[in-house]
């Protein structure tokens, strides 16, 4: 079995809720795959008096978003970016872009593995067989299809610009619309992609999205993808997430 992280993320407040004990691994257990390591990345909490230490599971590696001040630029991305700040709203907003891809980077960094699931500290796995996970099947669609940047669980939803029907999983979804949310990928592929395709196109991408969108970790890989022709293959609801809102 191929050996994939776990990476999930959160600011006090999700911290807060993610540190009751057995809840991260409530989450893990969801996905119904032996993770080789799972690692909490907590955004700007070093300094947060409300910020609690948690009880975690074995092979948990906790790192602080604050150790990786030169994130950005390490993966090709500026430090400024008025641009991208306007349409975002700056700092304090809900979807300032800094604050909604530093997270992946790090992640993308710091983990070893050859996958890495990706997820909201407030997503899980509400359904899915026993055998085989999400996580598995998403590994066998990346290595057969040079096309699919990225795999995830069921949204509930219709989207796609391209369907593909593959023997003992069903309809598979392609669009080259993200959500960030929880998603696979092989960690080399996407740690190598250009995360600043230059933004110069009318606001096209699939579903109509926020402003915010086109600057969000999800948007600059739906630039990647759509300057590059790939997509982001959707399984069926055979494997379903659900995100919880904790906000």
């Amino acid at each position: 079995m191929s050996k994939a992280d776990f990476v999930t993320f959160c600011h006090w407040r999700d911290w807060e809720r993610l540190s009751v004990p057995g809840e991260l691994k409530r989450r893990i257990d969801s996905h119904r795959y032996p993770f080789d390591e799972v690692i909490v990345v907590r955004q700007r909490l070093r300094d947060v008096p409300e910020s609690k230490a948690a009880t975690f599971p074995e092979a948990t590696r906790v790192v602080e978003s604050e150790d990786f001040p030169d994130i950005l630029k390490e993966y090709g991305l500026p430090d400024e970016d008025p641009i991208a700040d306007e349409y975002t709203h700056g700092p304090t907003a809900p979807h300032y872009w800094k604050w909604h891809v530093i997270n992946h980077l790090i992640g993308l960094k710091v983990a070893t593995a050859p996958y890495v699931v990706f997820s909201d500290s407030d997503c899980r796995i509400e359904r899915s067989p026993s055998s085989p996970s999400w996580v598995e099947v998403g590994m066998r669609l990346l290595s057969k299809y040079r096309e699919i940047l990225i795999v995830g669980p069921s949204d509930g939803g219709s989207m796609a610009e391209r369907r593909i029907r593959e023997g003992g999983i069903g309809t598979i979804r392609l669009t080259q619309n993200v959500s960030q949310q929880m998603f696979l990928c092989e960690r080399e592929q996407l740690k190598n992609i250009d995360f600043n395709i230059p933004w110069n196109w009318e606001v096209i991408a699939p579903g109509g999205p926020m402003q915010e969108y086109y600057f969000m970790m999800e948007g600059r890989l739906w630039r990647y993808m759509h300057h590059n022709g790939l997509y982001r293959a959707i399984l069926p609801d055979t494997w379903r997430y659900w995100h919880d809102a904790w906000h």
